[in-house]
């Protein structure tokens, strides 16, 4: 079989043997640099300009939820059966 179309590994130089390097990106070397004087800000700044996104619709589920809770527990209370029972009862 010929080799026509060579591949990775596999292109025709001279084969090199026993050269290793190694190298740490800049990235991986300081990966928590400036955490505890730049992050918490950042946080803090990224929250802030998120909250009216997320927070009012939390508002508004929170109060449905709250208001609709009442209203069931009216409901199925006595109250509202004396009531249904006094307006039958006329």
């Amino acid at each position: 079989m010929t080799n026509e179309h060579p591949w990775w590994g596999n292109l025709g130089g001279p084969v090199q043997r026993g050269i290793v390097t190694y190298s740490t990106s800049p990235y991986e070397q300081r990966a928590f640099a400036g955490v505890w004087r730049h992050g918490i800000f950042n946080v803090y700044r990224r929250t802030a300009a998120q909250a009216p996104y997320v927070g009012i619709p939390i508002v508004i589920g929170f109060l449905i939820y709250h208001f609709e809770k009442k209203r069931h527990d009216f409901l199925n209370s006595k109250a509202v059966h004396n009531n249904e029972y006094e307006r039958v009862k006329l």
